[in-house]
């Protein structure tokens, strides 16, 4: 294990991860695969390898900081590990960081992943003890509010995304990823692809989504009508993204601990309490089970039942929704 204590330059240098397609002769696959990069550098994106690396070194750290020597057994390494999750629940630290020195190990070490058997049971008790605080779910009138404030500031591309996402159930790397060549459209829908999702990757398949709202599709012309098609339509940095999303819920005095994951589950409960249709949500969502979309639902419906907003704030939102999407109580 002692090379993940070294230099990570060769981890940084690595190409951005993408996806070819099979070519016919062997001369034209030999190119392809050469200007892909290594296969290692294809088992997980380059963000997720390295924030692996940033925790497996962290818990490197722990073990130097403690005095205790590079495990030599993987009997020893499910110990240590252990010590290790159990130093970062007794620090209040987040369950990300035990979650991703597990997997990083695993990535680093695969010949480790059926031994850490005790550094799993803990992390699947710790969260047996303590629930996710999720994002709480954007109802249609929130959205279409924050999105009216976004466009008052300037910020359309703040806007154009909050509404492609409610509509789309898309992932906050999703949206601040696209580009408008991702996009074909219609008159009154089109398709949006996604080149490098989540689900694409583990599956090794290109997914796309249907745009079936005239309203997203015409907004979405109108927005990409003089860019490029390399063009993001996200016109700042993420960190600038969700800066911006926090000082419109100032703004409109929304205390809720909303972020722009709030989008994705607040467009897919939305639609399911319109449809009842759990598998098509499952579909659009693109989750892997009916009972994890069905558990995700569920948490952000009884979120929806604390949301209690004055009839004076709701006219506000109400006046604001109008004004984004004229049509906006008929599509509700």
């Amino acid at each position: 294990m002692a090379h993940l204590d070294g230099s990570n330059d060769e981890l940084y240098a690595m190409p951005r991860r993408r996806q070819i397609l099979a070519k016919r002769t062997q001369a034209q696959r030999q190119t392809e695969r050469k200007a892909l990069g290594k296969l290692r550098f294809q088992i997980v994106a380059p963000s997720t390898e390295a924030r692996y690396f940033t925790h497996v070194s962290r818990f490197l750290r722990f073990l130097k900081e403690h005095q205790k020597g590079y495990p030599s057994t993987f009997v020893l390494l499910d110990k240590a590990v252990s010590e290790f999750i159990e130093s970062l629940w007794e620090s209040g630290d987040p369950k990300s960081w035990a979650s991703d020195t597990l997997s990083g190990l695993g990535h680093f070490i695969p010949a480790c992943k059926p031994h850490l058997v005790g550094s799993w049971r803990l992390h699947a008790a710790w969260g047996r003890a303590e629930l996710p605080a999720r994002a709480p779910p954007f109802t249609p009138l929130i959205l279409y509010a924050l999105a009216q404030v976004a466009v008052l500031r300037n910020w359309t591309d703040v806007s154009v995304l909050l509404i492609l996402g409610f509509h789309t159930f898309a992932r906050t790397g999703e949206l601040f990823n696209a580009r408008v060549g991702d996009f074909v459209l219609g008159a009154t829908s089109g398709t949006w692809t996604l080149p490098l999702s989540k689900g694409g990757q583990r599956q090794g398949v290109t997914e796309s989504i249907l745009l079936n709202d005239p309203f997203v599709v015409l907004l979405l012309r109108n927005y990409c009508k003089n860019k490029k098609p390399g063009d993001r339509l996200a016109n700042a940095s993420p960190g600038v993204m969700r800066n911006r999303l926090y000082t419109l819920l100032e703004q409109l005095k929304l205390d809720s601990p909303y972020r722009w994951y709030s989008v994705r589950r607040g467009g897919a409960t939305h639609a399911y309490r319109n449809s009842n249709d759990i598998s098509s949500i499952c579909v659009r969502g693109r989750w892997n089970s009916i009972k994890t979309a069905r558990i995700y639902i569920a948490d952000a419906v009884a979120q929806l039942s604390e949301l209690q907003l004055t009839p004076s704030r709701t006219r506000r939102l109400t006046s604001l929704a109008v004004a984004c999407r004229p049509s906006f109580l008929k599509a509700l």
